[in-house]
């Protein structure tokens, strides 16, 4: 069913953004530079895969997914 398949990238979507954050987060209190180094490629990796669900999202579901997190269809 199409709508179960929203749901489940949509959260997977939500889920790839909070774990970003925290990354983000992560390296903000890190004192060792090695591991704000780790946190960075880690951060540019999720980066990377939010930008690509983003974008098959978009494509399979005609859904227009704003920086905001609101998402309306697209005409």
């Amino acid at each position: 069913m199409k709508s179960q398949g929203i749901d489940r990238d949509l959260k997977a979507y939500m889920q790839l953004k909070i774990d970003l954050l925290k990354i983000a987060e992560c390296i903000d209190y890190c004192t060792e530079e090695k591991d704000k180094e780790r946190f960075r490629t880690r951060a540019l990796h999720y980066s990377k895969e939010l930008k690509k669900l983003k974008e098959s999202i978009e494509e399979v579901y005609g859904l227009k997914v704003c920086q905001c997190c609101s998402f309306t269809e697209s005409k």
